[in-house]
């Protein structure tokens, strides 16, 4: 989908302090032949109840409204992405997030399309605000954290990725911004479902399963395919090739002309296999030394990657940057970004934030 006067305003992000994947090595909760594979250097991890996932929300979305010097009155839309439990049960983290953030303007919806999320939230918001008067802004956030019993960070997805926790968000508007967004694609392959189902029966029981497996999920649910994990794969691979050429196509460019992919924050083979390769770009154009300092955050990963960009000075007008989000289900979205002028680095990095 091709989009007219819609603009990136602004981003923020919020991660805990990083802790080195060295450690986990030598204590035993983390491999070194999963380390070399992964390429991990660190992970940003929450040590208290004070770095919830509404809370790191708030501190990513606050920086991004104060950044794009907009009014709240001038937000129609909040969207809140998650792929985990998200602060409390049998609550409204995005109502929660619209009040604190936006003084209630608007209305609020939580997207959960695991680690897509932010990037199909992305997609929902340029179509809001394309169908909404002028001058409209909406907000997306994301924030997920891994642990707490439900999750072992190191062992989940051990030869893929390493999970981390933080947050992030943007400012998306119509008729301002440094950056336009030239154009969206989400494409899905809904047979891949079960590659985070595996064999696990349904329950009522929200705590069934714990700690998470993803990478024993995937193994069970290969074995049904004909091709094996190859097969998924592949088919993964195949998903984000497919959006990422129509969406450079509906933009009129190739992947030459690309500056940047902020992608998920897979470990470096991973990310090779379902990211760069299908997009047809190096890793010395992704945000690839971003995400192996912070670890995969979920649904946050590609809007952090964009705010690191921005923090770090790597983009100035002129520049074409892809968002590519992939996630369970499975789905893809891929974003074009046109940089029409360089953004402001602000002088002083937020604290906490992870640089």
């Amino acid at each position: 989908m091709r989009h007219d006067d819609i603009h990136l305003a602004a981003t923020g992000a919020w991660h805990p302090k990083t802790v080195p994947v060295d450690e986990a090595v030598a204590d035993g909760r983390y491999s070194r032949e999963y380390q070399r594979a992964t390429g991990q250097q660190r992970v940003a991890v929450c040590d208290d109840d004070a770095d919830s996932q509404p809370a790191m929300a708030m501190r990513a979305a606050r920086a991004a409204l104060g950044r794009s010097g907009i009014g709240a009155e001038r937000f129609g839309l909040l969207l809140h992405a998650v792929a985990t439990h998200n602060g409390l049960p049998g609550w409204n983290a995005a109502s929660y997030l619209q009040h604190h953030v936006l003084d209630g303007h608007g209305v609020s919806l939580e997207i959960h399309q695991l680690s897509n999320s932010a990037v199909a939230a992305l997609e929902l918001a340029c179509t809001q605000l394309a169908a909404g008067p002028a001058g409209g802004a909406a907000m997306i956030t994301a924030a997920d954290r891994f642990g707490d019993g439900a999750w072992d960070r190191w062992r989940a997805a051990p030869p893929v990725f390493v999970f981390g926790d933080g947050a992030s968000a943007a400012v998306v508007t119509r008729g301002e911004g440094f950056a336009r967004i030239v154009s969206t694609v989400s494409v899905a392959d809904t047979g891949l479902e079960g590659m985070q189902r595996g064999a696990m029966p349904f329950s009522a029981d929200p705590r069934a399963g714990y700690p998470i497996g993803f990478f024993d999920r995937v193994m069970e649910f290969s074995d049904t395919l004909a091709g094996g994990l190859d097969e998924a794969k592949q088919r993964m691979a195949d998903l984000m090739r497919r959006a990422g050429a129509k969406a450079m196509a509906e933009a009129g460019i190739t992947a030459d002309d690309v500056r940047w992919v902020a992608g998920p924050a897979l470990g470096r083979e991973a990310l090779y296999e379902q990211c760069l390769d299908p997009l047809g770009i190096d890793i010395d154009r992704s945000t690839w030394p971003f995400a192996r300092r912070v670890g995969h955050v979920g649904c946050t990963d590609q809007l952090a990657a964009l705010d690191d960009l921005i923090l770090s000075g790597a983009v100035e007008a002129g520049d074409t940057v892809l968002v590519a989000g992939l996630g369970g289900g499975y789905n893809c979205t891929v974003a074009v970004l046109e940089f029409t002028a360089t953004p402001d680095v602000p002088a002083v990095p937020e604290a906490g934030e992870c640089r």
